[in-house]
């Protein structure tokens, strides 16, 4: 990582907290900046942003500055994303199937291991069933009742290691992670 000084940190950022809930709030915010940051390049590369007036050459070096842009927000927001799980002691080997928190070590299944990987590089973010079978798991075949099954299990297994979030779900918004920490 470069030093903090090559950054290009937002006033106010500390990158070395040692609050959860600071950590939490800088991955909202760099997911939106992100987000957005997207949706315009992506307007760029279709020609929405582009008048007749604006000659190509100016049309390709916002194009190119806006990828650095967006390379860079994200950058950011994997960072942060990290440091919530290591302020929050967590750690998920999605590949093992292995959720670790506190000297405990959980065995995921496959599906249970995704759904997490999903909705913890989100938090407090929700997402309807459908959308989840669908993001989560590349599979929209899955039934809302199939993904139920996951989460009372997951849900279960947070419980069991008391990890210090919850898989909540919310009338009209479906269901998110939230980090009680």
């Amino acid at each position: 990582m470069p030093p903090t000084d090559e950054l290009y940190l937002i006033q106010g950022e500390m990158p070395d907290t040692r609050d959860v809930e600071d950590a939490r709030q800088w991955v909202t915010i760099y997911r939106e900046l992100a987000t957005f940051a997207e949706r315009t390049l992506n307007r760029l590369r279709n020609g929405e942003d582009n008048h007749q007036a604006v000659a190509l050459i100016s049309h390709d070096a916002d194009e190119r500055s806006m990828e650095a842009h967006f390379r860079r927000l994200q950058s950011r927001l994997d960072f942060w994303e990290h440091r919530l799980w290591e302020l929050a002691g967590l750690d998920l080997d999605v590949r093992r199937r292995v959720l670790s928190y506190a000297g405990r070590h959980l065995t995921l299944t496959r599906r249970e291991a995704e759904l997490l990987a999903f909705l913890a590089r989100r938090p407090g973010q929700f997402y309807s069933a459908t959308q989840l079978v669908s993001l989560a798991w590349g599979a929209p075949e899955l039934s809302a009742e199939q993904l139920r099954t996951y989460v009372v299990r997951l849900r279960r297994h947070l419980a069991t290691a008391r990890v210090p979030a919850r898989l909540v779900s919310e009338p009209r918004r479906g269901y998110g992670l939230v980090f009680t920490a």
